[in-house]
């Protein structure tokens, strides 16, 4: 049944007009089964965020993303578009750690865990450091920045702060590619 399963959703991957797909827990079984490394796949994200954090004025050293002054305070904002490009940095358990930004590493990653889904599936969604969905805040390059969701919109001035950004993984289908799924059908029992 589950080999049933795993044809139906490449088969539905393969018929899809679109390029890209959310990255399921079906689908990483099925990647991880033909032995595809997680490292070669492109990811991306399906909704924008931007991490903010107020700087006190000693610490003007900003690492990532942009020095703003708003109302005489330094705030250092960092945004994340959709659709940026993401590579894994490393798989703990179920959690797998993306980095969307130059120079990959753990410090600079996001975290993406199973979250269960619409169609009975779990999708890779960006989660805390305890694995929470429900948070205002994420830990990134050693700090600690609010979270503002961007949804489908690029315009950062139509941010707004929320306690859930749902953002998910996709991938590219041609990762899929070779991809070798063995099916049989079941030829049924009768009773004697």
């Amino acid at each position: 049944m589950k080999k049933l399963a795993i044809l139906v959703i490449a088969t539905i991957l393969f018929s899809s007009c679109s390029q890209q797909e959310f990255l399921t827990g079906s689908i990483l079984a099925t990647v991880k089964a033909n032995n595809i490394p997680l490292e070669k796949i492109q990811f991306f994200n399906d909704n924008g965020l931007v991490l903010e954090r107020e700087m006190s004025s000693s610490d003007a050293n900003v690492k990532a993303g942009v020095l703003v002054v708003k109302n005489g305070k330094s705030i250092n904002r960092i945004t994340l578009d959709k659709q940026t490009p993401g590579a894994l940095v490393k798989v703990d358990g179920d959690k797998l750690l993306v980095s969307f930004d130059e120079g990959a590493k753990e410090s600079n990653s996001l975290s993406f865990l199973p979250v269960s889904g619409e169609n009975g599936d779990s999708y890779y969604q960006l989660v805390d450091e305890s694995g929470n969905t429900s948070f205002s805040r994420l830990n990134f390059d050693g700090n600690k920045y609010l979270v503002y969701s961007l949804g489908n919109k690029l315009d950062i001035s139509s941010k707004a702060v929320t306690k859930s950004p749902r953002v998910r993984l996709k991938i590219m289908k041609s990762s899929l590619n070779g991809l070798k799924v063995n099916t049989k059908r079941m030829k049924g029992n009768r009773v004697q």
